[in-house]
């Protein structure tokens, strides 16, 4: 009786190897047809599109990739609190090149010291207020990253720090944004009007902007 289980078994087995082994020849034999009749498996973007419909620079965006996959990391939260959570922050993300933080939450009774993190250079800040709690904005940059602040691009009237960065013959803008819930619709003119103006400076090669900007996008339009 064991003997004839085990030669079932031995059956069974044989069968579904077989069964796998005719799927996937037919799955090739599918494939190579489709090649043939001009079909791609996994098609892409055509190539008959017309480049000067784009605005868009491929080369300018290749490099882009490469410069920002291979040379700098950023990383964007909001924090909700800096102050008490820089322990945590120096252990978890101190692999990352820059830090943009919303909501910091930082005032006049924060110094630069006490909020400094190891291998960055002095924070980028920019606090609500005098003595205000809430929002506010605060960027970190390695020490090895050639970078200065951009004043001429910010506003009173918009939260946003605007950050020159330089790696090897490339320039690049970063601009971190805090729009609070309650803004306007006027508030867009401003962002748009942001950018706009570090488009201007030709002597940059990119421009990013990263920040909570408080804006449902899968809220329907009015």
């Amino acid at each position: 009786m064991k003997h004839v289980d085990s030669n079932v078994q031995k059956t069974t087995s044989v069968n579904v190897n077989l069964r796998l082994f005719i799927i996937s020849f037919l799955l090739f034999v599918i494939q190579i047809l489709l090649i043939l009749a001009g079909i791609e498996v996994n098609p892409g973007p055509s190539d008959d599109i017309d480049s000067s419909q784009s605005s868009i620079n491929s080369t300018d965006m290749s490099d882009f990739g490469e410069l920002f996959s291979k040379s700098v990391s950023i990383l964007h939260l909001n924090v909700q609190s800096l102050a008490p959570k820089i322990d945590l922050i120096q252990a978890e993300y101190s692999d990352f090149d820059i830090l943009a933080f919303n909501e910091t939450w930082l005032n006049n009774n924060h110094t630069d010291e006490s909020i400094e993190i190891l291998n960055y250079q002095h924070p980028f800040r920019r606090d609500r207020g005098p003595h205000k709690v809430g929002r506010g904005i605060i960027v970190y940059v390695k020490n090895d990253i050639h970078v200065q602040r951009r004043s001429d691009l910010e506003s009173e009237s918009l939260e946003a720090i605007w950050l020159e960065l330089k790696f090897k013959d490339k320039k690049a803008l970063l601009g971190t944004f805090y729009i609070p819930s309650y803004s306007g619709s006027d508030i867009w003119e401003k962002i748009e009007y942001s950018p706009d103006m570090a488009s201007n400076d030709n002597t940059i090669n990119y421009i990013m902007a990263t920040g909570d900007f408080n804006d449902n996008q899968l809220a329907p339009v009015n």
